[in-house]
């Protein structure tokens, strides 16, 4: 199937070094309102640069198109693909307001198309043997889960001289005025829907620790700390942190009547997922030291390695999503989940008490299929 870039900034070069493992996929056209990053990512794809933006709506080839815009830009575009009807697999979150991402969702439906919302490690072999340990109930029925989501003082880091494998830099302006929530918070939150189902209900604060990030250039202000308690419907209770001051950690920790279950960072393919058990020896009950690392569900393939930590196959959903397309089927990630999703991430990111009003149905297709 032949497929398009919009937007060929940072993370597009995560996409394009992963398109080799997926061979089903053509890359035929490339845009971005800065020429030199489209001609850039044309020239070491070999695909077209659209010298517009109507040019790549129009173009007839091109069924699939990756909204790889920054997120501010996500609402306006995905918009536009879809009244060109594209199908549309859109880097997170699907836009900024609940009220237009459900216009989005009711669009693409209206239109007999499919829009599906990055991230795509729900898919992985790590999220599919976590899943599976907690329907065997490997550490008993989970209750209760703490996931954290801390970057490290990103702020202070060198960031200046974080530049990818495709000559672009980090783009330091667009994180920090997104914030860290809306922009990692969905790595988690994917997971726990998919194992959980639809969320209920969210408490959340959200403020600003350090507001000069990049000292001299104003910025407009966004939360870099965030903290969410979530009530999913099955009864599970779920604690989220989000944050660029406290030191890294993305231990995910899913705690049962009988033991623990852990992911070191759910944003990789290769993480191990790990378990402790309860033990009771006379009046005394704890929680054993052995940390049991599970047998994958499946094996992983061999994933195309870059500088820093984005170990993913990040086109192992636009893989699905085209087969959905050719097969009729609904793609792994819905859109009624990608609007979920948002919604609980937008809920986390402003604070205060939601009561969430979407949801979405069981999946028709496992969502670890794929």
């Amino acid at each position: 199937m032949k497929i398009a870039f919009l937007g060929c900034g940072y993370v597009a070069n995560m996409y394009r070094l992963t398109l080799e493992m997926h061979p089903e996929l053509e890359l035929a056209g490339v845009y971005d309102h800065e020429r030199a990053r489209a001609e850039n990512m044309a020239y070491l794809t070999g695909a077209r640069a659209y010298p517009d933006l109507q040019t790549l709506l129009t173009d007839d080839s091109v069924q699939l198109v990756l909204n790889l815009t920054n997120p501010g830009a996500h609402f306006q575009t995905t918009r536009a693909l879809l009244s060109a009807g594209k199908h549309v697999y859109s880097e997170k979150p699907i836009a900024l307001s609940l009220a237009e991402t459900m216009e989005l969702a009711d669009l693409a439906k209206r239109r007999g198309l499919m829009l599906s919302s990055a991230p795509c490690t729900v898919l992985n072999p790590v999220a599919e043997t976590l899943a599976q340990a907690i329907r065997q109930q490997r550490a008993g029925p989970i209750r209760l889960v703490y996931a954290e989501m801390e970057d490290g003082m990103v702020p202070r880091a060198p960031h200046a001289k974080w530049v990818n494998e495709a000559g672009t830099p980090w783009p330091a302006v667009d994180e920090f005025q997104t914030g860290c929530t809306l922009e990692h918070a969905g790595y988690v939150l994917s997971w726990l829907c998919a194992m959980f189902g639809p969320a209920q209900r969210v408490t959340a604060f959200s403020d600003t620790v350090l507001a000069d990030k990049i000292p001299g250039t104003p910025l407009a202000e966004a939360a870099d700390f965030s903290t969410a308690c979530i009530t999913f419907q099955s009864g599970v209770i779920a604690r989220l942190t989000n944050g660029l001051y406290a030191p890294h950690d993305h231990r995910l920790r899913l705690f049962g009547d009988d033991g623990v279950i852990s992911v070191d960072d759910p944003r990789s393919d290769t993480s191990p997922v790990r378990l402790q058990r309860y033990h009771t020896i006379r009046r005394r009950r704890f929680l054993s030291p052995l940390r049991k690392r599970l047998r994958p569900a499946r094996s992983s393939r061999p994933i195309t390695r870059y500088r820093g930590s984005q170990v993913r196959d990040f086109c192992r959903a636009v893989a699905d999503m085209a087969n959905a397309i050719k097969t009729g089927r609904r793609p792994a990630l819905s859109s009624d989940f990608g609007v979920h999703v948002t919604e609980l991430t937008l809920a986390c990111h402003r604070g205060g008490d939601h009561l969430l009003v979407t949801g979405f149905a069981p999946q028709e297709v496992s969502p670890w299929a794929a």
